[in-house]
């Protein structure tokens, strides 16, 4: 490897692994390497990490995952050459506190889109956090990465239920289920992970400092989340996973396509000759009623739907 790639500079460090930014001699472009220091309880779990990127990098949810690259094995260490991203969800945090709502639900919007698709090829990811969501590039909230295949699950073929027991992942964004390692667990905790990623973009808190098996959902301090927002969140944080919102269903919640497609009426605005402002009357008042309207029947649906 080191006959074709320089070392940069190291990006972070955790548990057996080490990710560094490094460059291809050749030509000069950038990438990043995930050094896994291959002991004998994680060699499997990295062969596993390497075929669930591979599996994902030919399938329709490879827009939304880092992509791998390259892959080099040593006695010791396996480098995963990937994609370089700009930044991660975390970082962008430290610097603005918090997300706007239209830019909150175009990362939810993507990264649910994508979990979605690889619960579909049977892949549970297990560890959804601001550190493991990264932006191709920073601030710009449509180019969104999953990342971090360390403790994700595949299942054994088509049609096979996720059954899971062990603990993974961090602890501040696991599900009560998982916390509880005696019990089995689905691809649900996936949800309960965009949820408390969710909460933390609108609000600029950590939802919970550690994982618990009884979540006080209802003490969050909602002085920052909408109505509307915290509706969908409420229903991402379900403490009984069955009545939590199918991964497949973020995307259509009212709060998600409302925010999610302010963007070209912004650009509209931007474009406007200087001095002219756009007119915010009844009409809009009107629309935004209809919006928490929604929001309400669409709650009501989803309660008929998973059962009281």
């Amino acid at each position: 490897m080191g006959d074709l790639f320089s070392v940069e500079k190291e990006l972070g460090q955790g548990g057996q692994s080490s990710v560094c930014q490094i460059k291809r001699k050749s030509d000069g472009q950038l990438f990043a390497c995930k050094s896994i220091r291959v002991t004998d309880n994680l060699e499997d779990q990295a062969e596993l990490e390497m075929r669930v990127l591979t599996k994902l990098s030919k399938s329709t949810a490879k827009s939304g995952v880092v992509q791998l690259v390259d892959v080099f094995k040593e006695q010791e260490y396996y480098h995963l050459v990937m994609e370089l991203c700009q930044c991660s969800l975390r970082d962008v945090l430290k610097d603005k506190g918090r997300l706007s709502e239209h830019e909150a639900a175009l990362v939810i919007k993507k990264v649910a889109r994508t979990v979605g698709e690889m619960h579909d090829m049977g892949i549970a990811h297990r560890d959804i956090n601001t550190a493991n969501i990264l932006l191709g590039i920073k601030e710009k909230f449509d180019s969104i990465k999953v990342a971090d295949f360390g403790t994700c699950w595949l299942s054994e073929g088509p049609g096979v239920k996720f059954r899971m027991s062990d603990l993974s992942g961090t602890q501040a964004y696991s599900a009560p289920e998982m916390v509880n390692s005696d019990d089995e667990y689905d691809e649900m905790v996936d949800v309960w992970g965009v949820g408390i990623v969710l909460y933390e973009i609108l609000s600029g808190q950590f939802a919970f400092w550690v994982g618990r098996k009884e979540v006080p959902v209802t003490s969050l301090d909602w002085t920052d989340v909408s109505e509307e927002a915290k509706d969908l969140i409420l229903q991402l944080l379900h403490l009984d996973p069955r009545k939590r919102l199918p991964i497949h269903e973020i995307e259509k919640h009212p709060w998600v396509v409302k925010h999610s497609a302010v963007q070209q009426e912004l650009c509209l605005e931007m474009d406007l000759k200087p001095g002219l402002k756009r007119r915010r009357g009844d009409q809009e008042e009107a629309e935004e009623s209809l919006v928490a309207k929604k929001v309400r029947l669409w709650s009501i649906s989803c309660l008929d739907s998973f059962g009281e």
